[in-house]
């Protein structure tokens, strides 16, 4: 029993280093990094980039002109079993499915429904979904994946 904590504890702190390690130099897409920067730094910095609400308020119109826009980081974990295009991998393929298919297959594992025989594997991935993005998922398969 013990030997399972240790095991456990070693691959969290590997999971976390990972994550650590690959996120470790995230910026916002477009604007630098900022640090310390106080002055004719901050004015220079407003000048070229606009203040932080000018940032976001620009960020959400881009995000606005997108419909898919609330479910692409949920979709980066779906791709990793499923492929970016729906293509099919560990996961079975979901190019080419009917937004309805997918909105009844998320809601049934949401509701911990067995479809075929690793349904199991989904239930934890569509529990924490709202209805409006396993609709929006569904619309974004029958789309085609746009990458707008």
């Amino acid at each position: 029993m013990d030997n399972q904590f240790v095991l456990v504890g070693v691959i969290c702190a590997f999971m976390f280093g990972l994550i650590a390690h690959t996120h470790a130099g995230l910026e916002y897409k477009g604007v630098s990094r900022v640090q310390g920067c106080t002055g004719e730094c901050y004015e220079e910095y407003v000048a070229i980039n606009g203040t932080a609400v000018e940032i976001e308020q620009r960020k959400q119109a881009l995000a606005a002109m997108d419909e898919f826009s609330s479910i692409k980081g949920l979709w980066a974990g779906c791709a990793a079993c499923h492929g970016g295009q729906g293509q099919g991998g560990v996961g079975p393929m979901l190019a080419g499915q009917s937004s309805a298919d997918i909105i009844n297959k998320l809601t049934t594992y949401k509701n911990r429904g067995t479809i075929g025989t690793q349904s199991s594997l989904m239930w934890g991935q569509a529990a924490m979904l709202s209805d409006k993005d396993i609709e929006t998922i569904g619309k974004y398969v029958e789309a085609g994946f746009p990458s707008n």
